[in-house]
């Protein structure tokens, strides 16, 4: 937490009597830190943050300093508003989902490859190489999908099988309804090593049973999960008008209401882009969130001791986002960029970078011969042939086969970059041939020069924004700190700090 809130040590270290770690080290108006506290939290911090603590000038003081900070931040986000709203309780509850079914699956993963024998190996060698597309009674169709993938009585079934045929299988119907096999010595030449193909085939099987484990879990227990497709059209076009409490989604012994997708969506912005608008979309993780629920429900039963670390940790992240939450709406969403103060800022740089010189040049790339056979033609005043060849390539403007787009001095080769720099507009004459690659040649003359100038403020643009955005962003953090002080009336004893050991981390012992 406190990689957020680092800032400089404003501390004045003052020498006292020599306390013990009963004394109060930071007070605010609602709570108390002891020397012996702060020295847990700071054997607490991750190495990351600690290296950075100790980078500074002043380490003790700039951890004491941050955790002050921390102390009136925990204070800010602990109330309905930020730790305890809905959002961040259902993001909460989404990572605790991810985390358990991952959990869940490393444990199926580790129990299921300890079951998989030689014998399992050898049949996967066997029928390696083989795919087939299957029906059945059970689920309309299924494929591509490895022979050996499959559960052994139905891959030995499909392996004797012809296109079209249907095998029953406890009381199951299957029908083939392709196959391709790949030669034996395709086969045999891709996967030459039997140790890479043994680690292969485990792998794969693991998987493949994995999946079949889980698949079978989530289907018996969403038995009758069904989607509330009215609700989610309204929640897509317009959440505002639908209750929290809305079902979206409900099954066997759950359900997924509009208040907690609304959860399930922040957490999915995290990682990747907001689609909440779309229904296939909304569709999709509402059936993803409740197969998780299932597995986070039977991993908890299978494991309780592992699951408690699970939801302990998840504290961590759901405090890390109400700090973010909490700093968005006092720090973020205050601060706006104008286009006037971007404007104002552009027209007060005290020197606007400039453009370089640029030139435009067109040139014909072919073999050593051909180039100076073409130079020839091109200086007894023939030209009219041009149109039969092709430019250097890399810098050709966009449909014209001769002419380049404007490049610096720096982009071309030195050889002809100290050429064609070094001309002037009324130099006009072929030079050449010079070699750019194994036989490939080019012959070129200057076309046009883009004298250096400074930078438009279109291209400025969003720099200086940016700029602007992360000083006032900072200067309004400042301003915010300062105005929590002083509502949180924090203190930090100084008196003591000068007597306490330079290492924090023996602080708890004293």
């Amino acid at each position: 937490m406190l990689k957020y809130f680092l800032l400089p040590a404003l501390l004045m270290i003052i020498s006292c009597g020599t306390p013990d770690g009963s004394n109060w080290l930071i007070k605010t108006s609602t709570s108390e830190v002891t020397v012996s506290e702060a020295g847990i939290i700071w054997d607490e911090l991750d190495q990351s943050e600690r290296a950075l603590l100790l980078a500074g000038d002043s380490p003790v003081g700039d951890f004491v300093s941050a955790l002050g900070r921390e102390t009136m931040i925990l204070h800010e986000i602990s109330n309905d508003r930020y730790l305890h709203s809905p959002t961040i309780e259902y993001m909460r509850k989404c990572w605790v989902r991810s985390a358990s079914a991952k959990a869940y699956n490393d444990s199926l993963s580790a129990s299921v490859q300890g079951g998989i024998t030689a014998t399992d190996l050898s049949n996967y060698r066997e029928l390696l190489g083989k795919i087939v597309w299957y029906s059945s009674t059970a689920r309309e169709g299924a494929g591509p999908v490895r022979l050996p993938d499959l559960p052994w009585d139905l891959a030995f079934a499909f392996d004797t099988m012809t296109t079209g045929s249907t095998v029953e299988i406890e009381g199951v119907s299957y029908t083939l309804d392709s196959c391709i096999t790949s030669p034996e010595k395709l086969i045999d030449e891709a996967h030459p090593d039997t140790d890479r193909v043994n680690t292969f085939a485990l792998s794969s099987l693991t998987q493949s049973r994995v999946n079949r484990n889980l698949l079978s879990l989530k289907t018996e227990a969403m038995g009758t999960f069904s989607i509330d497709s009215a609700s989610v059209l309204a929640y897509c076009a317009h959440r505002d008008s639908l209750e929290d409490r809305t079902e979206l989604a409900f099954w066997n012994n759950g359900a997924i209401s509009a208040e907690e997708f609304d959860g399930i969506v922040a957490f999915i912005a995290l990682g990747q882009s907001n689609a909440a608008s779309s229904p296939r979309w909304v569709y999709r993780n509402l059936k993803n969130q409740a197969e998780l629920i299932i597995v986070e429900e039977l991993y908890s039963r299978i494991y309780p001791h592992d699951y408690a670390d699970i939801q302990q940790a998840a504290n961590k992240f759901a405090t890390d986002q109400a700090y973010e939450l909490l700093f968005r709406h006092n720090v973020t969403n205050s601060v706006v960029i104008t286009d006037s103060m971007v404007i104002e800022a552009y027209s007060s740089m005290d020197s606007i970078p400039m453009v370089p010189e640029t030139r435009t040049f067109i040139s014909i790339a072919a073999s050593s011969t051909v180039c100076e056979e073409v130079l020839a033609r091109l200086n007894s005043g023939d030209s009219l042939f041009l149109s039969n060849y092709s430019g250097y390539s890399r810098f050709l403007i966009h449909g014209n086969n001769l002419l380049s787009r404007p490049v610096s001095v720096s982009e071309l080769p030195s050889e002809i970059s100290a050429v064609l720099f070094g001309l002037n507009e009324v130099d006009t004459g072929w030079y050449g041939p010079s070699e750019i690659d194994e036989d490939l040649f080019i012959a070129y003359r200057l076309d046009q020069i883009f004298p250096a100038h400074p930078t438009p403020f279109e291209k400025l643009r969003e720099s200086i924004r940016h700029r602007l955005l992360i000083h006032c962003e900072e200067q309004r953090t400042m301003e915010w700190i300062c105005e929590l002080e002083r509502a949180c009336n924090l203190q930090i004893n100084n008196g003591i700090l000068g007597d306490l050991p330079a290492d924090p981390s023996s602080w708890s012992d004293l």
